[in-house]
């Protein structure tokens, strides 16, 4: 404490058994990134002063340890402890000495005069039997006030919590909240347990520096009582936010959410009008929607959480070689968790999405998502572990099951309305492409409606894309690309598979997206049910682009896309490395993502990124390599490597629609016939690539037109538009070649189109895949992978939306691809 002349103390020294201890048990915290940072700008700024919710010696301790590793100032006051003899700044000393004490407002006052640091323990934790929250003697909180008023230099309160336990808040009180107090504002005891058994998992997190002298100017109006209780209230909210990122919202007992959704009045309504459509009593059918939500809802547990985080952790560091994290992203959905509700969006291309992001945040001291699963993946024991993780369980098709729709729509409005983040697939199911699926709208309309109807909560859309170098499931998606039938596969039977743990994948990307807030959608939920339709799918169509503009370009996309631009059956080392370069230089040009691990400190592709790309490829299989540095990719392995171009390929649509049509026409064209034809040709690829909607469809083609006339690669003559120099041609055509298997499927669905007109969607797939290797094997159709079930599948969707319905129409539209294709 400080002295009776009202300078500050010494700096606190610990004992030799205090010491031992700081290195044994507290070198484990997991500090804030932000925080020394934070503390240290705060000190260069003005006088900090640590602010904490309740008493405790160990969180000082913790603090002093910190600050010393840190190299930032130490604190020289602190709250009366009540430990008598132990008391950090030696007032118990004093007072047994029978030497005059300084009042701690004094004390308090004299310390941050002196420029010094202090910390502030806001309640004193309750008594034995006793819920009483009483506040520390005296009010500090006022004495800040009074001593801010003296002095020309801020004081900066820095609110922070440690996070001993990731148990959230019970709703229910037990006996042992009673007697040591509850998990959020503990008692002596109970937090000392919680050390014990939790300090390898504790963090320190921490809120943004509260200016004191701006919010004492800004209330000119208000006596310093009042301003003391205002600055109270902001400084606990902001602490229990902090502590709500990591440890989540209140939790309800699974028999209390059961209860309060039965109870839901639309709930009800839907229980007794299903019992009047079966003619049945309403005490069974509530039977059955006890059964469904019990089926339905997660239970997430800690104690799971931190086993999976082990197990993953354990799992990951054997078959990746890291997790590459947009950290920026991270803070970004950390400032967005506290201001409301996260809806998480990830890309979904794996069995592994459902892991990697809990995984993720975990580590960054965020408290996972509850995750919408496939009921397929329910099953025992996989099931009741994914639950305990924070999975909920639902159908992948809702139709004509009305009291199980009403009974999701109710459990997701309860997750909302209650301030639990939920993340879900905006695709559905995986994509076996590589490109992202359109978007469905089922859960986001449920989502989107259970915030409307809970005006004041903030709900926010996170967009994440998850990149792989090498996804687990390759081999089935081939066979399933390729015609075969889709096997049943899940993700524990994923990661029980030996050789899958004896197996490298390289690394996996996860980058975060421009977070849109739930405005952005209030105004179409209140449109008429046809409009609203097309503004939701709008926003989920917006959602999916935002995705694929933070996709990283892996070296494995990279280099895979310079393997099949090669239209020979190999291609020399040298000739690989001069497509990867080009390809590079366009990717930087349109502002992809590229993971640092490709390119060099001066921006060039890392040579050393190919060997170790090539390597993974052939460790899988997918590439042959010669003792004459030619690298050969078999016809059939074409498809695993064109998985890895569709992941970078929504970088270069817009150049490649440009160039394919351009060369048809010859090199040169009127740019209008360009553009008209470049519509044509997009809105006939709708359903393969995530293209701009009809609103924004010109100026993106237009867009795409001038940046390629800006960096040399097509030249204007006058209402003309040429291909530019030699140079600029092989990049055209290369550019061209990228879309070149997509426009063979449309001719090979048109061609088998007219000749099965009848047969229906899953027998015409079939004889279309048949009729296609034939005409690969006749020369007909170059490249191998454009035999591909879901090209066939999107094209027959396409045309039979388009004005193709007869023979003549398909006929043209075919002769006009031909023409296209033929210069490529």
């Amino acid at each position: 404490m400080a002295g009776e002349s009202g300078l500050a103390a010494r700096p606190y020294t610990p004992g030799a058994i205090l010491r031992w201890a700081s290195s044994r048990y507290f070198s484990h915290i997991n500090v804030d990134s932000r925080w020394e940072s934070q503390v240290k700008q705060a000190a260069e700024a003005g006088v900090v002063v640590h602010v904490m919710r309740t008493l405790s010696f160990l969180d000082f301790f913790c603090l002093h340890v910190l600050l010393k590793r840190f190299g930032l100032p130490l604190v020289r006051f602190v709250n009366d402890l009540g430990l008598g003899i132990f008391e950090p700044f030696g007032k118990g000393v004093r007072r047994m000495r029978l030497r005059k004490q300084l009042p701690e407002d004094s004390a308090l006052a004299g310390v941050l005069r002196g420029g010094h640091s202090a910390l502030l323990f806001l309640r004193r934790p309750p008594r034995l039997g006793k819920r009483r929250r009483a506040e520390t003697r005296g009010d500090l909180i006022r004495t800040l006030v009074e001593t801010q008023r003296r002095m020309e230099r801020p004081i900066l309160l820095q609110p922070q919590t440690f996070v001993w336990n990731l148990r959230p808040r019970q709703q229910r009180t037990s006996w042992v909240d009673l007697f040591f107090g509850p998990v959020e504002w503990p008692g002596a005891v109970r937090r000392f347990f919680q050390f014990l058994f939790n300090y390898r998992n504790a963090r320190l997190r921490s809120g943004e520096a509260f200016d004191l002298q701006a919010f004492v100017a800004e209330h000119q109006d208000l006596t310093d009582s009042q301003l003391a209780d205002k600055v109270r209230f902001a400084l606990l909210r902001i602490i229990e936010r902090e502590r709500r990122l990591v440890v989540g919202p209140t939790k309800k007992t699974p028999g209390r959410i059961e209860e309060e959704l039965l109870r839901s009045p639309r709930v009800r309504a839907e229980i007794e009008a299903e019992a009047k459509r079966g003619k049945s009593n309403v005490t069974s059918v509530e039977k059955r929607a006890r059964k469904i939500l019990r089926r339905l809802a997660a239970n997430q547990q800690p104690w799971m959480i931190r086993f999976l985080d082990r197990f993953l952790g354990w799992v990951f560091r054997r078959i990746y070689d890291g997790i590459v994290v947009d950290e920026e992203g991270v803070e970004r959905i950390r400032s967005a968790a506290r201001e409301g509700t996260l809806i998480f969006l990830p890309s979904h291309k794996s069995h592994v999405d459902y892991l990697v992001l809990s995984y993720v945040l975990h580590n960054a001291g965020l408290v996972p998502p509850l995750i919408a699963a496939g009921e397929n993946l329910s099953f025992f024991p996989l099931g009741p572990l994914l639950r305990r993780g924070g999975a909920f369980f639902i159908r992948r098709s809702f139709r004509g099951r009305r009291l199980y729709t009403a009974l999701v729509d109710a459990y997701l409005r309860k997750l909302v309305t209650e301030g639990f983040s939920i993340e879900f697939f905006l695709e559905g199911g995986r994509s076996r492409t590589g490109k992202l699926r359109p978007p469905k709208l089922g859960l986001l309309t449920m989502v989107a409606d259970a915030a409307q109807k809970a005006p004041l909560k903030e709900v926010s859309f996170v967009p994440i894309s998850i990149g792989y170098e090498r996804i687990i499931e390759e081999g089935s998606y081939m066979q399933e690309l390729s015609g075969g039938d889709k096997k049943k596969e899940n993700v524990g039977g994923l990661l029980r598979t030996p050789r899958i743990l004896r197996s490298q994948y390289g690394r996996l990307y996860v980058q975060v997206g421009e977070i849109l807030p739930i405005a952005e959608l209030r105004h179409a939920l209140r449109e008429e049910p046809d409009e609203r339709k097309a503004l939701l799918l709008a926003f989920g169509r917006r959602i999916n682009r935002e995705i694929n503009r933070v996709t990283a370009v892996t070296p494995a996309a990279l280099v895979a896309t310079a393997l099949l631009e090669s239209r020979r059956r190999g291609i020399r080392r040298a000739e690989l490395m001069t497509n990867a370069r080009q390809l590079l230089e366009a990717l930087n040009r349109s502002g992809a993502p590229i993971a640092d691990s490709i390119r060099a400190e001066n921006g060039a592709l890392r040579p050393e990124t190919l060997d170790e790309t090539l390597k993974l490829f052939t460790d899988a299989g997918l590439v042959h390599a010669s003792n004459e540095s030619v690298l050969r990719v078999s016809d059939p392995r074409r498809v695993n490597l064109e998985y890895y171009k569709n992941t970078v390929l929504h970088f270069f649509v817009p150049r490649a629609l440009i160039s394919i049509v351009l060369l048809g026409h010859g090199g040169k064209v009127s740019r209008s016939k360009l553009l008209d034809d470049v519509r044509t040709l997009s809105r006939l690829l709708r359903y393969d690539f995530m293209l701009p909607l009809a609103d924004e469809a010109d100026a993106a083609w237009s867009g795409a037109l001038e940046d390629a006339l800006a960096d040399g690669t097509l030249i204007a003559d006058g209402e003309s538009i040429a291909v530019g120099p030699a140079d600029a041609s092989a990049i055209v055509r290369q550019h061209a070649h990228m879309v070149r298997t997509y426009l063979e499927a449309y001719r090979v669905a048109i061609d088998a189109l007219r000749r099965f007109p009848e047969l229906s969607a899953k027998d015409w797939l079939k004889r279309a895949l048949d009729h296609g290797q034939r005409r690969y094997f006749e020369g007909e159709i170059e490249q191998r992978e454009s035999l591909h079930r879901s090209k066939l599948e999107n094209a027959r969707k396409a045309l039979r939306e388009e004005d193709f319905a007869d023979d003549d129409g398909l006929k043209a539209l075919d002769d006009w691809l031909e023409e296209l294709l033929a210069p490529v």
